[in-house]
């Protein structure tokens, strides 16, 4: 199943454009979004491939994703952290550390996932645009 979304062109480069996509229409159907929304901006701010058709700032586009990646990202960057930061906290503890060495094992963990989660996040496939919709 691919996701779609629409979102306006900010800025154009050699390469890449620069798109904001109101995090609502992007959100729209997820039962978490009330309780994302509170801890996040209300846009997003996206670096994608340039359409091969050309592209200036103000055209609306029509961005695709596949379900499987949405998934796939939202388990990597959830749960890989929280594993680490788990693992960590029972490591720590089986051994005896101290709540301060328990708790510096934890934020080096997390620290260390985040490393984990943008290596796994290059190997999903990235949104892309499917459609301009030029501005008059």
């Amino acid at each position: 199943m691919i996701k779609t979304v629409c979102g306006t062109i900010e800025d154009v480069f050699d390469s890449e454009v620069r798109v904001i996509v109101d995090r609502k229409a992007s959100c729209e159907g997820c039962q978490a979004a009330g309780v994302c929304h509170s801890f996040t901006k209300k846009r997003m701010d996206l670096m994608l491939s340039r359409p091969p058709e050309h592209v200036r700032r103000g055209d609306t586009v029509v961005i695709a994703m596949e379900g499987s990646s949405v998934l796939k990202a939202s388990v990597f960057a959830f749960m890989v952290p929280l594993a680490a930061i788990l693992a960590a906290l029972f490591l720590t503890q089986a051994a005896g550390a101290s709540v301060t060495l328990q708790a510096l094992g934890a934020v080096l963990a997390f620290a260390v996932s985040l490393a984990v989660v943008r290596r796994l996040g290059k190997k999903i496939e990235a949104p892309r645009i499917i459609e301009v919709i030029h501005e008059e």
